[in-house]
């Protein structure tokens, strides 16, 4: 990324789809207990923007949707915790040209794996920072994995769904993106 130089219109599409994945954070479909859940497609504005882009626009994206929602109230136990549920989840997700944006099964593959990629940062997180709160009997690996995969997968899923059937050619073309 050191040798990438940003366009103009880039930094302002990277900071609009920043802006619009904590957004969209915030307006939850389900709500869990300690502040996870199913939010409304906020993954999918990081997906479309290393789609569109670059995978360095994507990155940078995410991690200023990271560092926004941690300043927006971010709950913080340990410093490898900030990494493991601010910064790699969300820059995981403009990892989504991973595989070419050119082809539409390239796309959803390259955003399924992000969003995996995304979903495992949460879960070891889950894992090492809240395993003391799974139900009492219950092992704190099954427990995140339940937390994280129902929300954050789930949500994740629904995203690629809805880019499945997004027209990225034409959005291209409209962006006037190469």
């Amino acid at each position: 990324m050191k040798n990438y130089k940003f366009k103009t219109k880039e930094i302002v599409v990277i900071a609009m789809f920043s802006a619009m994945s904590y957004i969209l954070s915030l307006v939850p479909f389900v709500r869990y207990p300690q502040g996870g859940g199913i939010n409304m497609f906020s993954m999918l504005p990081l997906l479309l923007v290393s789609i569109l882009y670059s995978r360095e626009a994507g990155l940078t994206a995410g991690l200023i949707t990271g560092t926004i929602s941690l300043l927006m109230g971010g709950y913080i136990m340990h410093p490898a915790q900030v990494i493991l549920d601010y910064a790699i989840p969300d820059m995981a997700l403009g990892l989504s040209d991973m595989f070419g944006k050119n082809n539409k099964k390239n796309i959803i593959f390259g955003s399924i794996v992000a969003v995996l990629l995304n979903t495992t940062a949460h879960f070891i997180s889950g894992v090492i920072f809240f395993g003391q709160f799974a139900p009492e009997g219950m092992n704190p690996v099954v427990y995140s994995f339940i937390y994280n995969f129902s929300g954050h997968g789930i949500e994740g899923l629904l995203c690629v769904g809805v880019l499945s059937v997004f027209p990225i050619v034409s959005l291209r073309r409209v962006a006037k993106v190469q």
